[in-house]
């Protein structure tokens, strides 16, 4: 394993791995789909994490997304679909017993990235969108170009992330209300002005903004950023974090349940994904 300036690099289908200077930097790696988010992805960040754990040499995670956009949501597509019931192949709701368990799975996907025992550093540009908010929400420090774009447009009719719960700790009762309710895009400026970031930096700065605070992050001694990170996250487990998580993730399978869900993928289903996006668009906005 390198432990100084040469780096460890390796490669799956989707996801890239590197460690540099006590840096593992893990990269989202299907730029021609906006870094969306497939089981496959998800599996292979997954295992990108657990290499990152065990791996010595790596104190710190930086978290990357290649090419225009760190991530654009979980993939619509059927073949990459992350559930196992893809909604337009139902004339109604899907099984809701099957759904609650497939939601509760990806939640307790994401729990498992919460107790990561390093600090995750995320580094952001272009769209964050939907359920790459739940990939952010796992991230102990984020970094983001001042002209990113963050929301949560499926909120219109899809559902709501499972990890909503982040959100009103993050960034207050009254923004998570007005984002949810409204669906809107807010940039990295605005982001950093509620809390939903640390740093919103000009574009073209932005990796040696993020590479920065990794660095300075690695500088702290390993056991110091393990303890303050458990402490800190303990500390919002007690007031019922987790709880609220497995909540949430009940509502959103009733909201799988509702009319709109099934109104757009009845149009997926018979004009296609991109008639239902435009269709969202000219009832939403």
């Amino acid at each position: 394993m390198s432990q100084n300036n040469s780096a460890n690099v390796s490669h799956s289908d989707q996801v890239l791995y590197e460690v540099s200077d006590k840096i593992a930097t893990i990269t989202l790696n299907r730029p021609e789909k906006l870094n969306a988010m497939s089981q496959s992805l998800l599996d292979d960040l997954e295992r990108a994490f657990d290499r990152a754990k065990d791996d010595s040499s790596a104190k710190v995670v930086l978290l990357k997304g290649a090419g225009r956009s760190f991530c654009a949501g979980y993939d619509l597509a059927p073949d990459d679909w992350i559930l196992t019931q893809y909604g337009a192949d139902f004339d109604g709701p899907v099984n809701a017993v099957q759904d609650r368990e497939d939601v509760t799975k990806i939640l307790e996907y994401w729990l498992r990235l919460w107790k990561f025992p390093k600090p995750i550093i995320a580094e952001v540009q272009g769209v964050c969108l939907s359920g790459a908010g739940e990939l952010l929400a796992m991230a102990d420090i984020v970094v983001a170009a001042d002209n990113a774009r963050f929301g949560h447009p499926a909120g219109r009719d899809l559902g709501i992330p499972v990890t909503l719960s982040f959100w009103p700790l993050l960034i207050g009762m009254r923004k998570t209300k007005e984002l949810l309710f409204t669906a809107k895009l807010i940039d990295g400026v605005e982001a950093e002005r509620i809390g939903l970031v640390n740093q919103a930096v000009p574009a073209d700065t932005l990796s040696s903004a993020a590479l920065e605070m990794a660095h300075d992050v690695a500088r702290t001694a390993e056991v110091g950023l393990r303890v303050s990170k458990l402490a800190t996250n303990r500390w919002f487990e007690n007031m019922g974090l987790l709880a609220s998580t497995y909540s949430t993730a009940d509502l959103d399978t009733f909201f799988h349940q509702s009319e709109t869900y099934v109104d757009f993928f009845k149009t997926v289903r018979e004009e296609g994904m991109h008639a239902a996006l435009q269709e969202r668009a000219k009832k939403f906005g």
